[in-house]
């Protein structure tokens, strides 16, 4: 599986191919990060939704100042957003099987070509750790900009593992 930083790149700001940056633009209401402007072609699609979010199809990735994260952002709902975090730079262990199904639901023949991202969840209340879902991670396919929401049967991987690394957090050594 690929990293996700290609994926931010050709999807999203700055980063996005000339070509895309020319082509038209949706605009993509945002509670969280401010109205957004993005190449009508960056909107991806999740045929299935997300867990608790069936009827949520369409999202957009925002990048962050900080590499391996990023926002997966409605673009339906204008307060409807979720921080990703690159499982695989955090968890050194973690690891996907991409089933013949995954694949085609993300119109793909190959998991070279799907970045996995797995979601943050943000603690409530001061002092608590965030803690990421790494057993429905997040599975984008750039080649046809599907998504797919996973769910791992490997008892290794929690839907509320402690994140130990949180941009701008005490932990944080790359600010």
């Amino acid at each position: 599986m690929s990293a996700p930083a290609p994926i931010l790149e050709a999807l999203s700001g700055p980063h996005a191919p000339a070509a895309a940056t020319r082509a038209r633009r949706r605009r993509i209401k945002s509670h969280l990060l401010g109205d957004l402007a993005v190449p009508a072609d960056a909107v991806l699609e999740f045929p299935d939704g997300l867990f608790g979010f069936p009827s949520c199809k369409e999202w957009v990735l925002v990048a962050t100042e900080r590499a391996g994260w990023c926002w997966l952002h409605s673009a339906e709902h204008p307060a409807l957003a979720f921080l990703l975090v690159d499982p695989f730079t955090q968890f050194p262990a973690f690891a996907v099987d991409l089933t013949a199904q995954d694949l085609a639901v993300l119109g793909v023949s190959s998991a070279t070509q799907v970045a996995v991202f797995a979601i943050v969840t943000l603690p409530r209340a001061a002092g608590d750790a965030p803690t990421v879902n790494l057993s429905g991670p997040v599975a984008i396919a750039l080649p046809s900009r599907r998504g797919r929401q996973l769910v791992l049967n490997d008892a290794r991987f929690d839907a509320r593992t402690a994140l130990a690394q949180v941009p701008g957090g005490a932990d944080d050594t790359d600010s």
